[in-house]
């Protein structure tokens, strides 16, 4: 295959990276969309973080270190459905550039 047609090819996965991302994102966002709240539900319905507790953040750095403080914490943002849906339109973006870029590379050599 010529540079040409590998450069429209490339630009072409670039394109479809990022719209398959983007609905992704958007279909992530919709179906994981909190529900209304029921005033007689239970208050331990899990929204409380282990690290929302003084006493759990002191243990956990006590036998972790403030390393595995700052990775608890790591782990609980990536629970939300609003950063998983950052996390894949960052990647989607990081990997249509890199097929853009190769892309004006392989146009550039003709």
């Amino acid at each position: 295959m010529n540079a040409s047609r590998q450069a429209v090819a490339l630009n072409t996965v670039g394109v479809i990276m990022l719209l398959l991302g983007f609905s992704g994102v958007i279909l992530l966002y919709r179906q994981d969309r909190p529900s209304t709240s029921n005033p007689n539900s239970d208050w331990k319905d899990g929204t409380l973080s282990l690290t929302d507790s003084k006493t759990n953040t002191q243990n956990i750095e006590l036998y972790g270190g403030k390393l595995e403080v700052l990775m608890v914490k790591c782990v609980e943002w990536f629970r939300h459905p609003e950063s998983q849906a950052i996390l894949i339109a960052t990647i989607s973006v990081l990997a249509a550039l890199a097929c853009f870029l190769v892309a004006g590379r392989q146009s550039g050599k003709r």
